[in-house]
């Protein structure tokens, strides 16, 4: 059953966009827009299981089950092919086949009487930052900047949304009674005036939740308190930079802010069993070249709040970015530097006191891999950078030489 094409999240999965549209996965692309937009929106659901019997859903999982590839899983092929570290698909499979982790309950799919275990929601578009890298699909604050950007004759990746989207479902208890593992995405979710009357309606004893954050607040007790009632709780933060390269590349924050954040979760899973922390970077063309240095700031963060737990911290999930193409990392001009200062990395890590080297480690082979693949249209997507970027320094008040020098000089230095 575990092919080359076999993923599991067909057979127990939701994912609900911002816009309130079922989806397969958040990295699911379908190869014709009108086919997934044949799936309802959550609203037209009577139970939101209903989604595993659609017949576009039904689809799949029989290409799957026949060791056919869905053109939409095309980015976790894409991953796999040019070995840029475990896939989605990959980690769905060892999260619901391999036997005690995060501890799934994992059952074969009945796929006469299918069951809703795994919920991926997008918390609507409501977010507080609106990061270089981000569009207003996932932050209403970024509207505004994409109508300058149109005026200007750049079109961003987004639909265009002009106003706020929020989650629009009346949830009965038949919706979430089968359900295992809860993944919540943003925007910034925990913000949202919808969040806590959802997370409520959940049987937090019997699920795993992932939720993810930018870190551009610190949380409060009343939130602190609702996340300990899960089975288990994974809290990815978000962090891009340290100093002025967060803050530029996540525009409305603050790191002294961010840092605090980060402190706070970190000591909540100093505490708790049921608490685990990890980083979720964003690697891109804009932070390659500070590498390094937000590492070695994970990794003596964690090591001075929770050494003991240090090893259990996946610091740096690997997610490097595909889309907007203009911001893939290896279109920086610089990168065979970057691949041997990387390599020089791995030993020094390898020789380190530190707690948790191993993931960094594994991320930086991961992140040398990915500049060996070439872009296809380089003249296009760097032209595109300097634009946007260009625009968007003056919308926002910003400059990239200023506060990220060192993207700069590989830019615009080469």
């Amino acid at each position: 059953m575990i092919s080359k094409t076999y993923c599991p999240i067909p057979f127990n999965h939701l994912y609900i966009k911002p816009s309130n549209q079922a989806s397969v996965c958040c990295a699911f692309q379908p190869e014709h827009k009108e086919l997934e937009l044949s799936l309802h929106h959550i609203k037209e659901y009577k139970n939101l299981s209903d989604h595993l019997r659609h017949p576009f859903i039904k689809d799949i999982q029989q290409k799957m089950l026949k060791g056919e590839k869905v053109p939409g899983c095309k980015k976790c092929y894409y991953f796999e092919e040019h070995g840029h570290g475990e896939s989605m698909r990959e980690g769905f499979i060892s999260t619901w086949h391999e036997a005690g982790r995060s501890g799934i309950n994992y059952i074969p799919p009945d796929l006469d009487n299918p069951k809703l275990e795994y919920l991926e929601v997008t918390f609507g578009n409501y977010c507080n930052l609106a990061c270089r890298i981000c569009s207003s699909d996932l932050s209403h604050s970024w509207i505004e900047d994409e109508k300058e950007l149109k005026q200007h004759g750049i079109h961003s990746n987004s639909r265009g949304t002009t106003k706020r989207m929020n989650i629009n479902r009346e949830w009965t208890d038949d919706d979430l009674k089968d359900l295992q593992y809860l993944k919540i995405t943003g925007g910034e979710p925990m913000l949202h005036p919808d969040f806590t009357k959802f997370i409520e309606r959940v049987q937090h004893s019997k699920v795993t939740l992932d939720i993810y954050t930018n870190a551009s607040w610190v949380p409060k007790k009343k939130l602190l308190n609702l996340l300990l009632k899960f089975k288990f709780c994974n809290i990815y933060v978000s962090i891009d930079g340290t100093g002025t390269v967060q803050e530029y590349m996540r525009h409305n924050s603050n790191w002294d802010i961010t840092e605090k954040s980060v402190r706070k979760w970190l000591e909540m899973m100093k505490i708790h069993d049921n608490i685990q922390v990890d980083w979720a970077p964003v690697w891109s063309l804009m932070n390659g070249n500070y590498y390094i240095e937000i590492c070695n700031w994970w990794l003596k963060i964690i090591n001075k709040i929770c050494k003991d737990k240090a090893d259990k911290c996946h610091g740096g999930i690997g997610n490097f970015l595909l889309y907007p193409e203009h911001y893939r990392m290896n279109l920086l001009p610089n990168q065979n530097e970057l691949k041997q200062k990387a390599e020089e990395y791995i030993t020094e890590l390898k020789n380190s006191s530190y707690s948790g080297v191993e993931n960094i480690i594994k991320m930086t082979e991961e992140y040398i891999k990915f500049f060996e693949v070439k872009s296809k249209n380089e003249i296009i997507s760097k032209n595109a950078y300097y634009k946007t970027t260009q625009v968007l320094d003056e919308i926002r008040n910003q400059s990239l030489k200023e506060m990220m020098p060192l993207t700069y000089e590989a830019m615009y230095n080469e």
